[in-house]
């Protein structure tokens, strides 16, 4: 790696971490490019060598932290992978709770939510399939039902831990779907 490409790589290191310690102090709307150029001293016109706006930006982070979450996922042929599964995911939004929180409050949530979405029912398909029920509507079921619930508890400011949040998540959602391929 040249000495450009280290520059290249601190430097959007540097806007990703403004941009992170900005949304736990306000709303997604409120933050501007000058202040996320300002909070990781850059010039303002360097923010735009390397992201087109702040959206992009945010899609940058949102890629990164969602390659990091799929790393925390086992595979559908591990025992108990679902139920542990939820564990993990949990405990890796309790990491970024302040960013998605306040995500979660904004406009554009839909939007951000939508391939969590995408990776949930892809991911549920290989999990709940076999049961006489439409394999897509089960995992729409389960996706929506887990994005409900992991929705709730970030905006209760994490009341219940992540392992209490799990296993609530498990007994309500995790179980009685896997039942259904035992009728």
């Amino acid at each position: 790696m040249n000495e450009e490409d280290v520059r290249v790589q601190r430097t959007q290191r540097a806007l990703q971490q403004a941009f992170m310690d900005l949304i736990s102090e306000q709303s997604y709307e409120a933050i501007s490019v000058r202040a996320i150029a300002q909070r990781a001293n850059v010039g303002y016109k360097t923010f735009y060598r390397h992201y087109q706006d702040k959206e992009t930006l945010l899609y940058a982070i949102l890629g990164g932290i969602l390659q990091e979450g799929q790393t925390v996922l086992l595979p559908p042929t591990t025992p108990l992978a679902a139920e542990q599964n939820t564990l993990n995911a949990f405990r890796f939004a309790d990491r970024y709770a302040d960013l998605f929180r306040v995500l979660l409050r904004s406009p554009i949530a839909e939007t951000l939510v939508q391939p969590l979405i995408d990776f949930g029912v892809a991911e549920s398909h290989r999990f709940f399939g076999g049961s006489d029920i439409p394999d897509v509507l089960v995992a729409h079921h389960f996706v929506s039902g887990m994005m409900s619930m992991m929705r709730w508890w970030l905006e209760h400011g994490g009341q219940y831990g992540p392992d209490e949040m799990a296993g609530y998540v498990n007994r309500l959602l995790i179980r009685p779907i896997g039942a259904l391929r035992a009728d």
